[in-house]
C-alpha cells in the first residue's frame, strides 16, 4: 500500500505530461502510415511484378500494419495514462481535502499521517469529563482514520492495476507485433484480475482472497467495473464461489477478524452485483446484464453445494441472491422480478409440501449457512434489505400483487399478515436481529419515505400519492389488530413503524384535528382513518425507538405549526394557536400512556431505554422541522427563515427535557405520577415554543398578552395529551 507521505506529496505532473506525449503519438504513426503507403506502396504497384515483388509487397503490407498497430496502441497507452492519472489525482486531492479539513474537527495530521486530537476541550477538566466526550472524541477519531484508511486502500487500487495494465503482454499477442488490445482504463484491469480471481479453480490463498475483496471494495460503485466484472464471471459462477468462500470446510477456526473479512466480502460482492444491474448502455438497456439478470433468477432453484463431501445439500440460488442482495442498490425492476419468484416459489413449496417457510428454505435441515450464518437460510429478508436500498423499486412492489397459479396475492398482505416469517440468527443471517421483520420494517420504510433505510443524512422526500396510499394500508392494517405487534417477532416493526410515523407526523396530527386547514401534508396526503390510527399509535409506542422518532417530529411540527399561525395573524388568534396546539399533544399523551404501559404493565422496556433512544434519535427534531416547513403554504414561506434562526437547537432542547422523564422503579402506583409528569412537560414545552415563536416573529405585544396566550396554549397541550393519554388506556382495558 503507498504510504500516507507517498500519495499527499507525490508529483503527477511527469505522469500527465506521459500521458499527453503518448496521445500525439497516433497521429505522427498514422502520419507514418500513409505516407509510406503513398511513397512506396502505391509508388511500385503496377510497375514491379513477379515472385520478388510478390514477397516484397507482403512484407510492405505487413510493415503497413505494424503502423497501424503502433497507432492503436499508442492511443490507448495514452487513455490508460491519463486514466491512472485522474485517479491518482482525485485520491490525492481527498488526501489533501481531509488534511485540510482536520483542525476544525479539533485533529491534527502529521506529515507521516499520524493523527493527533488537539480538541482544546482536553485542557479543561470540566469540559474532558464530561459524559459521553471521550466517547465522541473516539468516535470522530475512528471515522478520521477509516477515511484515510479508505483512501490509501483505493490509491494501491489503482497502483496495482496501472502497474498490471502496463506489463500485460507488452509485445502483443504473438510476441511479434504491436498490443491492440492493451488497456485503457484502470476499471477494465481490475475487473479483469477480480473476474480472474472469481473464476480460479480451488479455494483461495490468504493473499488472493484479500486481493479479490480490496479489488471489489475499490470499485464496488463503479458501473464500468461491476458490469464487466459482473459479466466475465457469470451468474451462476458467481454465486458458486461467493458459497464456497463464504462457507468453509467443517473443522474450520475462524478468527473474528477473519469473520469479519467474510462479511465484507459480502458487502463489496453484493453491493459491486447491485451497480452492475444498474448499468446501462448509453442510457439503453445492456443485453449483457439483462442475460446475467435472467441467469441469476434461473439459478434461485439450483443447489449449490460448498462442502459436497462433508453433506448433500448447501444452500439454494434465492438464498445466495438474496444475501447479496441485502448490500448495493440493485436494478428496480430485477427486484420487481426477484420477489415475484421468491414468492411463488415460497407458496407453491410450503402449500404443496404442507410446510411454513421455516422447514421449506431449510430444505427439511438439510440446507446449511455453515459455520459464518452470513447467509440467511431465509431469502426474503435479504430481499427486504434490497428494497430497503431503493426507494422507488420498494414502494413498487409493496403496493402491487403477485399472481400464484391465478390467484392475485397482495404483497403486503402476505408479508405483514399472511406469512410466518423464521427466527433466529440462522434465517435472518444477523445475530442481533433474529426476526425477520425487522427486514420488513426497512422495506416498508422505504417504500412509505422514499429515503433508503439508514441513510441519515438523506433529505426529506415529498410523499407521492402511492407512497401516501401505502402508509394508509399499513396503519390500517396495523391499527385492525394492534395487538398482533407483540407477537411472533413482529415487535421487530415498531422502531420503522416509528420513523414511518414521524414522517408523516403532519398527516397524523390533521387527522386527529384540523379545523382551519392551517395543518397541510408533506406532499399527498395519507388521509388517516382516526379508528385504526390511535390504536396503531399506542401500539407502535412501546418501542423505545419508535416513542422517540414520533415524539420528537410532534413536538417540531407543533412548533412550526404555531409559527405559521403566528405568520399568518388570523382574525383569531389564540383559537387558531389552539387548534394546531392541540393534535400535537394527543399524540404525546397518546406516545406517553404508550411508554407507561411498556415500562410498567408488559416491562418489555426501561425507562433508561427509553431516556437512551430520546438522547441517540433526536434527528427527528431537525427533520420534523424541515418536513413541517416544507408542507407549509407559499404565504408561510417566510416561516422558513426564522426557523433557520433558531429553531432547531431551541426546539431540540425543549424535546429532549420533555422527552427524558426519570420513572424509577417499574411499579404500577408510579405510572400515576408519570402521566402528571407528562401532562406538566408538554403543557410547558408548548408554551414554550410559542414564546419562542412570538419572539422571532418580533411582533408588538406585551408580556402580559404573551403570557396570556402561553397559559392558554399550555391548558389546551394538557387537555389534549389527557384526551390522548386516556384514550390510548381504555382501548388497551378493551
Amino acid at each position: 500500500m503507498p504510504s500516507f507521505a507517498y500519495v499527499n506529496e507525490a508529483d503527477l505532473a511527469p505522469l500527465a505530461t506521459a500521458a499527453e506525449s503518448w496521445k500525439v503519438l497516433p497521429a505522427k504513426y498514422e502520419s507514418l502510415h500513409d505516407e509510406f503507403t503513398r511513397r512506396v506502396i502505391t509508388h511500385l504497384e503496377g510497375h514491379w511484378e513477379g515472385d520478388a515483388a510478390e514477397a516484397a509487397f507482403s512484407t510492405m503490407k505487413k510493415a503497413r500494419k505494424q503502423y497501424e498497430d503502433a497507432a492503436t496502441e499508442a492511443g490507448r497507452i495514452a487513455k490508460l495514462l491519463n486514466d491512472a492519472h485522474g485517479e491518482f489525482a482525485k485520491f490525492q486531492k481527498q488526501l489533501h481535502t481531509l488534511i485540510d479539513e482536520a483542525p476544525a474537527d479539533g485533529f491534527r495530521i502529521s506529515d507521516k499521517g499520524a493523527i493527533e486530537d488537539v480538541d482544546e476541550r482536553w485542557n479543561s477538566p470540566t469540559a474532558s469529563s464530561a459524559e459521553g466526550f471521550a466517547t465522541e472524541r473516539n468516535k470522530a477519531l475512528d471515522a478520521l482514520e477509516s477515511r484515510m484508511k479508505r483512501i490509501l486502500e483505493l490509491a494501491t487500487a489503482a497502483d496495482e492495476a496501472a502497474s498490471a495494465a502496463l506489463e500485460r503482454d507488452a509485445n502483443g499477442d504473438n510476441n511479434t507485433s504491436f498490443n491492440t488490445s492493451a488497456y485503457t482504463s484502470l476499471d477494465a484491469i481490475e475487473a479483469d484480475q477480480a473476474a480472474h480471481l472469481m473464476k480460479k479453480k480451488g479455494r483461495l490463498t490468504d493473499v488472493e482472497f484479500d486481493r479479490l475483496n480490496a479489488v471489489l471494495s475499490a470499485n464496488r460503485n463503479d458501473p464500468e467495473f461491476a458490469s464487466r466484472f459482473a459479466l466475465k464471471t457469470g451468474a451462476d459462477n458467481t454465486l458458486e464461489r461467493y458459497n464456497e468462500l463464504v462457507n468453509p470446510p467443517a473443522g474450520t477456526h475462524l478468527s473474528k477478524r477473519e469473520l469479519a473479512e467474510l462479511k465484507s466480502f459480502q458487502r463489496n460482492l453484493g453491493t459491486t452485483l447491485g451497480t452492475a444491474t444498474r448499468s446501462d448502455d448509453n442510457g439503453k438497456p445492456n443485453a449483457g446484464i439483462t442475460k446475467f439478470q435472467n441467469d441469476l433468477l434461473a439459478s434461485g432453484q439450483h443447489e449449490f453445494n460448498a462442502n459436497p463431501t462433508q453433506s448433500a445439500y448447501g444452500l439454494n440460488g434465492y438464498q445466495l441472491t438474496g444475501s447479496l442482495m441485502s448490500h448495493g442498490k440493485w436494478d428496480r425492476d430485477f427486484l420487481q422480478d426477484y420477489g415475484d419468484d421468491l414468492i411463488t416459489a415460497e407458496k407453491n413449496g410450503t402449500a404443496g409440501g404442507g410446510k411454513n417457510p421455516d422447514a421449506y428454505w431449510s430444505g427439511d435441515n438439510t440446507r446449511t449457512s455453515g459455520l459464518t450464518n452470513i447467509v440467511a437460510l431465509d431469502p426474503m429478508t435479504g430481499f427486504m434489505e434490497g428494497l430497503g436500498h431503493n426507494p422507488e423499486a420498494s414502494t413498487e412492489f409493496l403496493t402491487g400483487s403477485t399472481t400464484v397459479d391465478g390467484e392475485e396475492i397482495d404483497r403486503l398482505d402476505y408479508l405483514l399478515k399472511d406469512r410466518h416469517w423464521p427466527e433466529g440468527a440462522a434465517y435472518t443471517g444477523d445475530a442481533k436481529h433474529p426476526s425477520g421483520y425487522d427486514n420488513l420494517g426497512h422495506a416498508m420504510e422505504s417504500a412509505t419515505t422514499g429515503r433508503s433505510y439508514g441513510d441519515e443524512d438523506a433529505a426529506p422526500v415529498k410523499h407521492s400519492p402511492e407512497r401516501a396510499a401505502l402508509m394508509h394500508d399499513i396503519v390500517n392494517t396495523v391499527g385492525a389488530e394492534p395487538g398482533t405487534l407483540a407477537e411472533d417477532g413482529r415487535n421487530a416493526l415498531r422502531d420503522s413503524l416509528g420513523n414511518m410515523t414521524a414522517d408523516y407526523m403532519a398527516d397524523v396530527q390533521g387527522a386527529i384535528a384540523n379545523e382551519q386547514g392551517t395543518i397541510t401534508p408533506f406532499g399527498a396526503d395519507a388521509d388517516l382513518d382516526m379508528s385504526k390510527l390511535q390504536p396503531f399509535l399506542g401500539a407502535v409506542g412501546q418501542d423505545p425507538d419508535a416513542y422517540a422518532a414520533i415524539t420528537q417530529a410532534q413536538q417540531a411540527h407543533s412548533a412550526v405549526l404555531m409559527q405559521r399561525v403566528i405568520e399568518s395573524d388570523p382574525t383569531q388568534m389564540t383559537e387558531a394557536l389552539q387548534n394546531v396546539a392541540h393534535p400535537g399533544a394527543v399524540v404525546a399523551g397518546i406516545m406517553a400512556d404508550g411508554r407507561t404501559q411498556a415500562i410498567h404493565e408488559a416491562h418489555s422496556a426501561s425507562d433508561a431505554d427509553y431516556n437512551n433512544a430520546v438522547a441517540t434519535t433526536d434527528k427527528w427534531v431537525g427533520r420534523g422541522l424541515s418536513m413541517a416547513v416544507g408542507g407549509a403554504t407559499a404565504a408561510a414561506a417566510p416561516v422558513a427563515g426564522v426557523i433557520a434562526g433558531f429553531a432547531v437547537e431551541d426546539i431540540q432542547e425543549l424535546v429532549v427535557k420533555r422527552a427524558q422523564q426519570d420513572t424509577g422503579a417499574e411499579a404500577n402506583s408510579e405510572a400515576a405520577g408519570d402521566y402528571a409528569d407528562g401532562r406538566k412537560a408538554i403543557g410547558t414545552s408548548t408554551a414554550q415554543s410559542l414564546r419562542l415563536a412570538y419572539q422571532a416573529a418580533g411582533l408588538d405585544m406585551t408580556q402580559g398578552d404573551i403570557n396570556v396566550d402561553s397559559g392558554t396554549i399550555e391548558r389546551t397541550a394538557q387537555l389534549g395529551y389527557a384526551e390522548g393519554a386516556t384514550w390510548n388506556s381504555s382501548v388497551n382495558d378493551k
